[in-house]
């Protein structure tokens, strides 16, 4: 075992050990070298954040250092402790539901090295194991965004413009092959320098969950630094799955996170004054497309099928989300008339209702559209 890893990954644990476990297991069969060559070490560090006994017991014997928290502290105070028992050069912030592509690591550092004032870099994230769903980019996060989202929901006409805005930039973002820089990275997977840590800081504390990463992101850009998205590095995130287990208490903890992370930025006053009048566009929701506009399966049992007559079919993009407007999507690009969601898929979806949307890549005229609904069980 080499004495000075070049780089540390950092996971918070909090009853996921079985996602952590695989995480750890993918994060092990990565190959990293120095920049001259010779092998270097990956160090991977675990905050327990006070799961159940029985979760615990799920650790045992994982290849990494485990650190055991008797008090749940919050995402970013254990990601901070991480930080400080980390020894590596690079640092890697990871979800515990994650699962990285062969080769990945080595992309995110050959590019935190060779890109110009690189603050932090991300990887093309996928929504699951197989690559059939690419996931939207983090969106920047700002007032003038909020409210125009709101807008978007109690005015039709409005929202068609920002749909059509927001999936362009995204499909631009599907299809990117080089290093670009972003606004936001996810906070799924993050690679960033310890020097860049040293200057910006840590994690705010505050945050308990969720806007932890968006505001360190702020800050390291206030800093100078530039954000980049890395394509070639490939990530699995099987998206929410830890938080799937306390939904109504994680809904909770996102509303106060948004409400800190804009006071923090934009003041009291200017945030109650946006959220008032936000909250009451909402009250007027006029979705749009209209439901009729969907062809309605019904409550399902098995994965559904998709299917256009030929003549309609060519390059397209296939969207799945639980919003009607599919904005933000997962997405998949098609080449022929049928395509059907795999098992797998099928099981990472929560309960609800879902829509999916067939859009033609050229010009991104919608297709056809279908919504359905998944309860537990099904």
């Amino acid at each position: 075992m080499l004495s000075s890893p070049l780089l540390s990954a950092l996971i918070v644990n909090y009853n996921t050990a079985a996602l952590t476990r695989d995480c750890v297991a993918s994060l092990r069969t990565q190959r990293l070298t120095q920049p001259d060559g010779t092998q270097a070490e990956i160090e991977i560090i675990i905050i327990d954040n006070a799961s159940r006994p029985e979760d615990r017991a799920l650790l045992e014997g994982i290849e990494a250092t485990v650190c055991y928290s008797e008090e749940n502290r919050g995402y970013g105070a254990a990601l901070n402790t991480a930080c400080a028992h980390a020894r590596g050069e690079f640092l890697l912030f990871s979800n515990p539901d994650t699962w990285y592509f062969p080769g990945t690591l080595q992309e995110l550092v050959h590019a935190s090295l060779s890109l110009p004032r690189c603050g932090a870099v991300g990887p093309r994230l996928w929504w699951d194991r197989n690559r059939e769903f690419l996931l939207p980019p983090s969106d920047p996060v700002t007032l003038a965004t909020y409210l125009q989202e709101a807008m978007a929901q109690a005015w039709s006409w409005w929202g068609q413009r920002w749909q059509s805005r927001w999936l362009w930039n995204a499909v631009r973002y599907w299809q990117s092959q080089q290093s670009t820089p972003q606004a936001m990275l996810s906070g799924a997977c993050i690679l960033t320098r310890r020097a860049v840590v040293a200057t910006c800081g840590g994690f705010d504390e505050r945050f308990h969950l969720y806007y932890e990463d968006t505001d360190w992101c702020r800050r390291v850009r206030q800093q100078g630094y530039r954000l980049y998205y890395v394509p070639s590095a490939e990530v699995a995130h099987l998206y929410n799955q830890s938080a799937r287990q306390e939904s109504a208490a994680a809904q909770q903890k996102f509303a106060e996170s948004a409400a800190r992370y804009f006071h923090k930025y934009d003041g009291e006053w200017r945030w109650q004054l946006v959220s008032t009048v936000a909250a009451v566009m909402r009250a007027r929701h006029n979705p749009s497309p209209a439901m009729s506009e969907y062809q309605h399966l019904g409550l399902l049992a098995e994965p559904p099928q998709f299917s256009l007559a030929t003549m309609e079919m060519g390059n397209s993009l296939f969207l799945l989300s639980p919003m009607s407007s599919c904005t933000p999507a997962i997405a998949r690009f098609a080449s022929t008339p049928q395509l059907s969601l795999s098992s797998s898929v099928w099981q990472q979806l929560g309960d609800g209702e879902f829509f999916t949307r067939m859009v033609a890549l050229s010009d991104l005229r919608v297709l056809k559209q279908w919504r359905w609904e998944k309860r537990q069980g099904r």
